[in-house]
């Protein structure tokens, strides 16, 4: 359940430190402290929008959706799931949709809330994380089984639902996918467990890069999406959560734009400079 996954070990002091000396990957850009609900429990952020998610009561959770800079705009209703919506991204289903990853697989809503208009992958038990990134032919979801010799396992699924490929990350959590990272154009799926840490792969699984980040080792459920200001390219935003009636909705740079102080030749230099 969620209380039980929210403990993670607390690490990455060091890459931490190291990225609060740059402005690049990892600087926090903006945050804003708001009553985010009574259980928040992951962000998404579309081309308008930012959402933050919440555990609600009985068979329903909502969505409270926010101007990227904290103003209220309203509550949607997702009714008929009484799992606890661990993760949240752009739906593989298009701009009007929202999915989510909810212990039980994938569920997926028009924005506007209302009853499921589909489940996916019910039989991916302990779904935490879901990410796709609009215009991609992939999507990805974490799973942390129950009965398990290891921690994680990413599935990359097509958008089609075929399976492409699985692997083990070096620390599992809470997905988001962009296709820019540092500056440079590419397929990057961001895991964030939690850690103060942020791991970047290729959808076949391979490691690219280690970034620390400034928002503390609470982050959890988030979506890489449009900067604000737009001029800060793709973003990771990331709910903080320290305990009860304590959060708060982070951007965090991911180096794609203009104000970064950082661009880099290679990925293989920014791995360097964050490790």
């Amino acid at each position: 359940m969620h209380t039980r996954k929210g403990t993670f070990a607390l690490a990455g002091v060091l890459a931490l430190a190291a990225a609060a000396a740059w402005a690049g990957p990892g600087s926090v850009i903006s945050s804003f402290h708001r009553f985010l609900g009574d259980r928040p429990t992951a962000v998404y952020r579309d081309a308008d929008y930012v959402y933050v998610v919440n555990l609600g009561e009985g068979l329903s959770n909502y969505a409270i959706k926010y101007t990227p800079t904290g103003s209220y705009v309203g509550i949607s209703t997702l009714w008929f799931c009484r799992y606890v919506p661990e993760d949240v991204d752009h739906s593989f289903l298009g701009s009007s949709y929202i999915t989510l990853a909810v212990e039980r697989g994938l569920v997926t809503y028009l924005k506007e809330g209302g009853t499921p208009v589909r489940w996916d992958h019910n039989d991916l038990r302990e779904t935490i994380g879901y990410a796709h990134r609009p215009g991609s032919q992939y999507y990805f979801v974490c799973v942390w089984p129950e009965s398990r010799d290891y921690d994680h396992i990413v599935y990359a699924f097509k958008t089609g639902g075929s399976l492409v490929s699985t692997f083990i990350p070096a620390e599992g959590g809470w997905l988001g996918a962009t296709d820019r990272f540092a500056g440079l154009g590419g397929e990057y799926l961001i895991i964030h467990g939690g850690t103060g840490t942020c791991d970047i792969y290729d959808p076949g699984g391979s490691l690219v890069a280690t970034f620390g980040h400034e928002a503390g080792c609470g982050i959890r459920g988030g979506t890489a999406g449009p900067g604000y200001p737009a001029s800060w390219g793709t973003t990771l935003w990331v709910l903080g959560s320290w305990g009860h009636n304590d959060h708060a909705v982070f951007q965090i740079d991911l180096g794609n734009g203009t104000p970064s102080a950082i661009v880099p030749t290679s990925l293989g230099k920014v791995k360097a400079l964050f490790r």
